[in-house]
């Protein structure tokens, strides 16, 4: 999930250090970067050495380990078919239907089973309806509060230069000074966007509007500092289980960490952390606004997790999330056993086959235009005899490279 712009900060980093070796550990099968570029499969192809770890050894159940294996080498009909009666299809109740079933787990097994979606919009649709469920059931306490929370809105570089890509009710924070546009450090509020002319209207705290401009901001470094935000409501209770979306180092509430909501009541917010830890946050701790309902995660969220058992839900009118690198991903996070719920199963085939979900690099742009280009200004050229091939410099001579393998 690395972009161009952090593996350039890593590669420099181990040149200073002189480092005699640099590894680069991942899969470009899964989700990549929401940022530009994908390093870790173009330095592959360019013919740096590899070494393919191709053994299973998460999965301990046989039929999906069988469609992880599927999965992994793009047989999205194999995958489902292994899966067999564990894919449910649902209609437009799928979302509900996910909740339902792990809701109808014992706590125990509940503990072990985590609930995973394709994207923003069924994860919390999901998280809406477990929480129904256990509201109704009386297993959330009686103490409430409305929340206005911040959700972020994931724009690469590029994205954010452009005034298409900001909607009224939006939030933009600043965290460093832009005397350029005329931006303090802190927060605005999008008020209107002019496409056609490429501005925004800003609205900062004290009600002042200042005219923002993305297409002057430089195409490096501003989206560091730049963040948007999508202001939405949200309902917290007693018993609860919340993540974090932004980072409180002093207090140890890490982004994505997890905690429980102890009590509520109108004048503080009570959570226990992942490590015990409770903490009292008052009605005015930027915090509050930091933290969403944390029954199901996305894709993108659960890269890199485990769980013993899950439950997912993907739909193929997601086109964008119907993917094969959001379905591999999705499928490869269990180790005994997966139940996945689905709009409709020919139709998540069909869609999941036909993208996957591999985004193009400049690069790869850059090849396939000068491709064209040269075929182009061959057409009805006489070829010469005498113009043998040139051969490749040996380090881009994939045919010197040899694989090697690696065990325990």
């Amino acid at each position: 999930m690395v972009g161009n712009a952090d593996k350039e900060k890593l590669v420099r980093l181990a040149n200073l250090l002189q480092l005699d070796r640099f590894a680069s550990i991942g899969d470009r099968k899964q989700l990549g970067a929401v940022d530009a570029g994908k390093p870790f499969d173009v330095m592959q192809k360019a013919g740096v050495e590899t070494a393919i770890m191709s053994t299973n050894l998460r999965a301990r159940e046989r039929a999906l380990r069988d469609a992880q294996y599927a999965a992994q080498g793009g047989h999205i009909d194999k995958a489902l078919r292994h899966l067999g009666p564990h894919v449910v299809a649902s209609g437009n109740a799928a979302a509900v239907d996910a909740a339902a079933a792990w809701l109808s787990l014992s706590p125990a097994e509940r503990e072990v089973t985590a609930i995973y979606a394709s994207g923003r919009n069924l994860r919390g649709q999901v998280n809406e309806a477990v929480q129904t469920g256990l509201k109704a059931n009386g297993e959330l306490g009686p103490g409430s509060m409305r929340l206005n929370v911040l959700s972020r809105v994931n724009l690469t570089r590029e994205e954010m230069r452009y005034a298409r890509s900001y909607a009224a009710g939006m939030v933009l924070e600043v965290d460093r000074r832009q005397r350029a546009q005329g931006l303090q450090k802190g927060r605005y509020e999008v008020i209107t966007t002019d496409p056609s002319r490429e501005r925004v209207t800003l609205q900062n705290g004290k009600g002042k509007r200042i005219e923002f401009r993305p297409g002057q901001m430089r195409p490096q470094g501003e989206q560091d500092s730049l963040r948007v935000f999508e202001l939405r409501p949200l309902e917290i209770h007693d018993g609860d289980r919340i993540r974090w979306t932004a980072t409180d180092q002093k207090r140890g509430l890490l982004n994505a960490d997890q905690a429980r909501i102890v009590a509520v009541d109108g004048k503080s917010v009570t959570v226990k952390t992942s490590l015990g830890v409770e903490h009292q946050l008052g009605l005015k701790d930027p915090m509050l606004e930091r933290l969403d309902l944390a029954y199901a995660l996305n894709a993108h969220m659960a890269q890199g997790l485990t769980s013993d058992r899950g439950i997912a839900v993907m739909d193929s009118r997601e086109r964008n999330l119907a993917n094969q690198q959001t379905f591999l991903v999705t499928i490869t996070r269990l180790r005994d056993g997966l139940t996945l719920f689905v709009d409709n199963a020919d139709r998540l085939e069909a869609a999941v086959e036909r993208n996957p979900g591999m985004k193009r690099s400049a690069l790869e742009t850059v090849d396939l235009l000068r491709h064209a280009a040269a075929t182009g200004q061959a057409k009805g050229r006489t070829p010469d005899p005498s113009q043998a091939p040139a051969r490749e410099p040996p380090e881009l001579d994939r045919s010197i490279t040899k694989p090697f393998e690696i065990g325990i």
